[in-house]
């Protein structure tokens, strides 16, 4: 094949199609197999021309590696000659998004580039999936560090408040405190709580936590927060609690079933009414100092906001 190839191509006669020159012709640039020796002639022959003018990709993907057969190629219209898997892969990279390049189609074709695995591609949903599993896994990770040993003997009793998986509450007929397990070495600056008589907003290392509208409004003058044995406690006194009603309201309606409204199922309680060890839990009010009852104090430099006191996490 090679001894005909060479034979056709050395007996190929060079000349304008149009006038039949000989001399400083130049090639069709679409089907490279039409010379011309001007734009002259090459306008004047169009109207003829363009019906053959056609591109040969296989011949072009050709062309540097092997200009004869390429030549040969477009001399007799042939598309291809190759052998069934060399077009399928001249097709599929045809077809790629990015385009390959010439010598990228002559490597693949003759296999000239090492095969290598494509790394894995995700979809967004994917993504955030295997987001959420990994922050699962550093939660649970947290959950089992040393300072999680004192988080752990927090009691909450029940009915009176839940374990939220980021923080545990509970509450009295005059505070509702909230606690959150700190990383070990964890900095007051890390620490973030904002509050005021009727929000709440916590985040640790710029994780949120805890945040919206309190289930009832607080005494925000008088609430605290305060880190000890690598746990945040947030202690909030009730405007609406036991000797502090709101007009038309009992000591039930100064339950809360949960710290924030948009709380999730774990954080809130499935209750239809407070329990009844609600009405013996600790509560402080006008008669406590006439009673003997040492009220609640407020920790030094406690502002609405909450104070900074740091105590070093275990």
């Amino acid at each position: 094949m090679e001894l005909a190839l060479r034979d056709e191509t050395a007996v190929q006669r060079q000349e304008c199609a149009n006038c039949g020159a000989r001399t400083n012709l130049l090639r069709c640039s679409r089907c490279h197999s039409v010379h011309f020796c001007g734009v002259k002639c090459q306008k004047a022959y169009w109207p003829f021309h363009r019906l053959h003018c056609k591109r040969n990709e296989f011949a072009d993907a050709m062309e540097e590696a092997d200009p004869k057969f390429a030549t040969w190629m477009r001399g007799h219209g042939k598309l291809a000659v190759l052998k069934d898997d060399e077009v399928d892969r001249l097709e599929r990279a045809a077809q790629a998004a990015s385009g390959p390049s010439r010598a990228e189609v002559m490597d693949s074709m003759y296999g000239r580039l090492e095969p290598k695995p494509a790394g894995p591609s995700f979809s967004a949903e994917e993504l955030e999936r295997m987001s959420e599993a990994a922050e699962a896994v550093k939660a649970s990770a947290r959950r089992a560090l040393p300072c999680s040993k004192a988080y752990a003997a927090i009691d909450v009793p029940e009915g009176m408040g839940s374990d939220a998986g980021g923080y545990k509450w509970r509450q009295s007929q005059t505070h509702v405190e909230v606690f959150v397990s700190l990383p070990p070495g964890t900095s007051r600056r890390a620490v973030h709580v904002s509050l005021t008589s009727v929000s709440l907003e916590v985040s640790v290392e710029e994780r949120p936590v805890l945040g919206g509208t309190l289930w009832r409004e607080v005494k925000a003058d008088e609430s605290t927060w305060y880190i000890q044995d690598g746990i945040l406690e947030i202690v909030l006194l009730k405007r609406h609690r036991r000797g502090n009603y709101a007009d038309g309201e009992t000591n039930a309606t100064t339950f809360w079933y949960a710290v924030t409204r948009n709380a999730g199922t774990d954080a809130r309680l499935a209750l239809e009414h407070p329990p009844p060890g609600y009405y013996s839990s600790h509560w402080e009010g006008e008669g406590a100092a006439r009673r003997g009852a040492q009220p609640r104090r407020r920790l030094p430099g406690a502002r609405a906001e909450g104070a900074q006191t740091l105590v070093p996490a275990c």
